[in-house]
């Protein structure tokens, strides 16, 4: 009788495998916001708002993409203006500009606090994490603890200040077999070990934020496909979302279809502030 003769690295990686992390579509998630969904009287109320958002590069794609949007629709009365200076946050408008350093998530909560102090009690505040700010060693509680407190000592200083959260983005999932070959070599995967990280944060943002303040969903609006649902792919027992490949080109940065409808929905969120 033939056998079938399986050599024990392979029959490890098989045995993985069946354990679990494989990549999926989720049912659709919550939908990309529609334009559309946005009154003449919201989009008038948005331009008449002083904003800034400290950004690195993914940040960088959102305001590329939110001004190829406002070229194709000049009814939206937003001004944009590129500054990290408070000094020249002097009128309504969506500042931004880059603060900090890419791995150092510190200098852009510092960065950030001095800034928004500029926007005023009556205007709004948001910064975003790139994915480059964690790594293996990042643990997702503290930096999310350190957030909430830069954000709850701004507003202890300016309680009329609006602050909106986002959570943090994501990279792309290289699939199973390159996760496992990757382990059985005694390697970290430099991408799904890094996103359930980023997952764990994102989920304390969601629990702590959503529903009671403005809470942008950039890490969710990442991980859906055109055909809207959600790439997901299960790790230590839970689902963890992935950047959908067809919105980048690199894998972490966000390609012409994506930052044109990352910043469709960031405009959306921003209209829809109270």
């Amino acid at each position: 009788m033939n056998r079938l003769t399986i050599r024990p690295a392979a029959a490890l990686l098989l045995a993985l495998v069946g354990c679990g992390g494989e990549m999926r579509k989720a049912n659709a998630g919550t939908p990309l916001p529609a334009l559309e969904e946005v009154t003449a009287a919201e989009w008038q109320r948005l331009g008449g708002r002083t904003l800034f958002f400290g950004h690195q590069s993914v940040g960088a794609n959102v305001m590329e993409g939110v001004a190829e949007v406002l070229r194709a629709h000049p009814e939206i009365p937003l001004r944009v203006i590129e500054t990290t200076d408070p000094a020249l946050i002097t009128a309504p408008g969506l500042y931004h500009g880059a603060v900090g350093r890419n791995g150092a998530p510190d200098s852009k909560l510092a960065d950030f606090g001095r800034i928004a102090a500029a926007v005023g009690d009556s205007g709004t505040a948001m910064v975003k994490f790139c994915y480059i700010d964690v790594d293996a060693s990042t643990d997702a509680e503290a930096l999310f603890a350190r957030y909430r407190a830069t954000v709850d000592s701004l507003r202890a200083r300016q309680p009329g200040l609006t602050l909106v959260h986002l959570t943090l983005p994501l990279q792309v999932d290289p699939g199973t077999l390159f996760h496992w070959r990757t382990k059985l070599r005694g390697k970290q995967t430099p991408y799904r070990t890094l996103n359930a990280i980023r997952s764990r944060y994102n989920q304390r943002m969601r629990e702590t934020y959503g529903g009671r303040e403005p809470l942008f969903d950039l890490a969710h609006f990442q991980s859906l496909f055109p055909d809207g649902t959600v790439g997901v792919v299960r790790q230590d027992g839970r689902d963890v979302e992935y950047l959908a490949p067809e919105l980048t080109s690199d894998g972490g940065h966000l390609n012409a279809l994506g930052r044109q409808r990352i910043a469709q929905a960031f405009l959306v969120a921003l209209a829809k502030l109270g």
